[in-house]
């Protein structure tokens, strides 16, 4: 799943909530609910408490939902909802009274009369004087806010801003059932229990007749409210954006070739139909970007494409299980037809068995040599767009002496890259800036904000000279720009693909960026390097190296274990 949301409990009563961040598109318009929509669950029982959580979620959606419909102008309350509204609730107050048997909680105590209604108490004839000054007193209008306030939740209805006609006709509608309550009440209490309470025909909300005839659980609506809730749950981190847009290709990819199916009519056998269609879907071909899905399924049959592998397939079904199983939490399905149907079982256990025979992850040193005796490193070649500056020639480089991810480098400020007391350069890979900023970079791992020392080849090629070149503020690469999602690495990757693809004639199966930090593992253990210490290196531990020896000493023995590394550059012919 894209997130687990739990029960939150009171650490001084022990029960229960639900506690959940009010969407911030919706938040002015739910002025009185504060940051968090909070609802007691009614227990303390932490079991319970999950059983009826999902429900409890479910009903929050529904008032964030509506919320939404009443900004859109798709629906606003009328008239005959706080009629209804009230009459629901009075039903039931009346039903409770009458099987406790206790009728004085609608009465006012006297010396005088014994007992009296609401009516007589306050001497109105017209329910609206008690909404003005002098009616209700503090205490009876609290309770009176709190009784509307749960009867729209019931209803997944927000409270309604002050001022409104929905707000008037509301509270109007609840006072004239608070003192037809008190008059039944009164007469039940003297022995009368033939007088009736005069209700209006039970009839739906408007509310329920908009989402009845409107397609509000389709595919492409439910994972609209799962991806908010993932975004949301995620804090806005970068890693989460990047799921929410995977998942989202393979929601338009189904929509493509199933059409926006209610997410009710999406059965086992309908799975099971996808899984067929992606099975058809092409990997690579040249003209496939501009072709939807049942276009590309026909041109790989025409030009006998390569298709999807099996793990491909099996990402996207697991993500489109991930929005499903959201689904049977928000009680929209029953089951999540793509674990019922056992597929996704089946291409788990084929991954396994392909992994087995895995194809190679990282570059030989021929292909490195390759690499770095291409034509652009060799001055024969100009980008011919998205030139990307420096970028081109460093950011590969590091990646293969530092064994580190692309983004690691491609984020990196050039103040950065120091030099410590003891007069070893290193980088200080995702670190955060002394003034404290938050500059919105992120640590996949507790062991990826590491100092990796700065390979000697690096610096006989001007690495540092490039460096001091640099305003210390600024980016190490000043022409990568962060994409819509923040990634500074991303565009960059893309183009380094084309590259090695079409410039450097680079046939391989190992991943353009990432195949750096395979190979970069190998020449390690080849080398004889100590697993801790390139472990520590690339940011595969937990920061237990650094505490164990030190980060002075650590920087000490990295350089003394890198010198036993290849030296590519040289090998390629970039240093004499």
């Amino acid at each position: 799943m894209g997130f687990m949301a739990q029960p939150w409990k009171d650490p001084r009563t022990g029960t229960y909530y639900i506690r959940r961040r009010i969407p911030k598109d919706i938040k002015p318009f739910l002025p009185d609910a504060g940051e968090f929509h909070k609802r007691s669950l009614g227990t303390k029982d932490a079991r319970e408490a999950k059983t009826l959580f999902a429900a409890a979620w479910g009903l929050s959606e529904g008032i964030f939902l509506n919320t939404r419909l009443q900004v859109s102008g798709t629906h606003t309350p009328t008239l005959q909802d706080a009629i209804q509204l009230a009459a629901r609730w009075a039903k039931g107050e009346l039903d409770h009274m009458e099987s406790t048997g206790r009728f004085e909680g609608y009465l006012i105590g006297s010396d005088d009369v014994g007992h009296e209604t609401l009516r007589d108490h306050f001497s109105v004839r017209n329910p609206k004087a008690l909404l003005g000054p002098g009616g209700l007193e503090s205490r009876a209008r609290q309770h009176l806010d709190q009784t509307v306030a749960d009867e729209l939740a019931k209803a997944s209805l927000p409270m309604p801003l002050p001022g409104t006609p929905f707000h008037k006709y509301l509270y109007e509608a609840f006072v004239v059932q608070y003192l037809e309550l008190s008059e039944i009440a009164y007469k039940r209490h003297h022995g009368n229990y033939s007088a009736v309470l005069e209700l209006p025909h039970e009839a739906p909300l408007s509310i329920d007749k908009t989402k009845a005839a409107s397609p509000s659980e389709t595919l492409s609506v439910v994972f609209e409210h799962w991806a908010r809730n993932h975004r949301h749950m995620g804090d806005g981190k970068r890693d989460v954006e990047k799921t929410a847009g995977e998942y989202q290709t393979t929601i338009v990819r189904f929509i493509e070739l199933l059409g926006d199916l209610p997410v009710k009519q999406i059965k086992r056998r309908t799975i099971e139909e996808f899984y067929n269609l992606l099975r058809q879907l092409p990997s690579k071909g040249e003209g496939l970007k501009g072709l939807n899905a049942h276009e590309q399924i026909a041109r790989a049959k025409q030009l006998d494409l390569p298709s999807l592998s099996s793990v491909t397939i099996k990402n996207k079904l697991m993500g489109l299980s991930s929005v499903l199983t959201y689904a049977v939490q928000m009680e929209y399905i029953a089951e999540n037809p793509v674990v019922a149907s056992g597929i996704t079982k089946s291409l788990r256990k084929a991954s396994a068995k392909q992994s087995r025979t895995a194809t190679r992850k990282g570059y030989t040193q021929a292909e490195l040599i390759r690499v770095f005796s291409s034509p652009f490193f060799k001055g024969e070649w100009v980008p011919p767009r998205a030139s990307f500056g420096e970028a081109w020639k460093w950011l590969p480089l590091l990646l293969c002496y530092t064994g580190a991810r692309r983004e690691e480098i491609a984020q990196m400020k050039a103040s950065e890259v120091r030099k410590s007391e003891d007069g070893i350069w290193h980088l200080d890979l995702l670190g955060v800036s002394e003034d404290g900023a938050d500059d919105d970079r992120t640590l996949k791992t507790k062991g990826s904000h590491r100092l990796v020392v700065i390979h000697q080849d690096l610096i006989d090629l001007g690495f540092i000279e490039y460096v001091e070149g640099l305003p210390a503020s600024g980016q190490l690469f000043p022409a990568l720009k962060p994409n819509p999602t923040g990634w500074y690495g991303h565009n960059f990757g893309k183009r380094w693909g084309a590259y090695l693809r079409e410039v450097a004639e680079l046939e391989t199966p190992v991943s353009p960026s990432h195949g750096f930090r395979h190979s970069f593992k190998t020449m390690c253990r080849q080398a004889g390097i100590p697993e801790e210490i390139h472990d520590a290196m690339t940011g595969h531990d937990d920061g237990s190296v650094s505490r164990h020896y030190g980060e002075r000493h650590l920087l000490k023995i990295q350089y003394e274990q890198l010198g036993r590394l290849p030296s590519t550059a040289r090998l390629a012919g970039l240093i004499p």
